[in-house]
């Protein structure tokens, strides 16, 4: 009885221990958990480079973006013309062009806007500089600058002439006839050609 009892102690314990064995050792992740795991952690790395890929594209973009303003900018510069006859530059370029005032000259004559010896001055100002410019510029220039001065001109003549109809001498007002200013228009993008060419 002893000796069966022994025996029986012994497979109670080495059952124990098996037991015990099997409790203690850890489970192993499967392969989808181990996968999961993997592509997670691979998919934030992946997400994370190509973010900072595109961070890069931006970067990138934001600098042709200002290559672009800049090359734009040379452009803008670029187009300021210059012009080889003094006349032209005088007409076109040099401080209060001519070419500005005498725009303003042609829209007041249209507008009946040249009422009185204020407004009248600078018409008549300006018909003087362009017959200065004219005398000095090669023939042809001189020719277009001429046609442009025409219905500046005009209107000179008509106050000078001095008929009450024009000049009201007690009120000083000044109602200048119907003047046609589109010809003078044509002459100056005429004379713009001219001297760009």
């Amino acid at each position: 009885m002893k000796k069966f009892s022994v025996v029986a102690l012994a497979l109670t314990a080495t059952l124990a221990l098996g037991a015990c064995a099997v409790e203690e050792e850890p489970e192993e992740p499967t392969a989808a958990e181990e996968t999961g795991e993997e592509t997670s952690e691979d998919m934030a790395g992946e997400t994370g480079d190509m973010a900072g890929e595109t961070g890069d594209s931006a970067g990138e973009t934001g600098d042709m973006a200002g290559e672009t303003g800049d090359m734009a900018g040379e452009t803008g510069a670029g187009e300021a013309a210059t012009y080889s006859e003094p006349a032209c530059q005088e007409f076109f370029t040099e401080g209060g062009p001519l070419a500005d005032r005498a725009d303003a000259a042609r829209a007041a004559l249209d507008a009946g806007e040249i009422t009185d010896q204020i407004t009248y001055s600078e018409v008549m100002l300006l018909k003087s500089r362009l017959d200065a410019t004219a005398e000095e510029a090669p023939e042809d220039i001189s020719a277009l600058i001429l046609e442009v001065n025409a219905p500046f001109a005009e209107a000179v003549a008509a106050v000078n002439e001095g008929s009450e109809d024009v000049v009201d001498p007690e009120a000083g007002t000044i109602t200048l006839p119907e003047i046609d200013t589109q010809a003078s228009a044509d002459a100056q993008a005429e004379l713009e050609t001219a001297c760009a060419g």
